[in-house]
């Protein structure tokens, strides 16, 4: 298990599932619509820890957004603790 914190809430998740069906499980209903990292609506900035896309990529995010750290919860897992900006729903 990992710690997610998100909106200064911490949850304990699993590393095997992406920080989006984590956050689901824990009855959070986040933004959605591809669930595959192409439109880039479930965007969330990472501000602690690191993920990892599994070989995927999120094309929903361009290149200044990833510099800023934003990253795509349906496709990430998550690499030990990590910390999302304030929930957006």
């Amino acid at each position: 298990m990992v710690t997610l914190t998100i909106a200064q809430q911490a949850f304990e998740i699993e590393p095997d599932k992406t920080l989006y069906e984590a956050l689901l499980g824990q009855g959070l209903a986040l933004r959605k619509a591809c669930i595959n990292g192409a439109c880039g609506v479930c965007r969330y900035r990472l501000v602690a820890g690191h993920i990892d896309y599994r070989g995927r990529t999120p094309y929903g995010l361009d290149e200044a957004a990833r510099r800023e750290g934003f990253i795509l919860p349906c496709i990430a897992y998550p690499i030990g603790d990590v910390g999302l900006s304030e929930l957006r729903r």
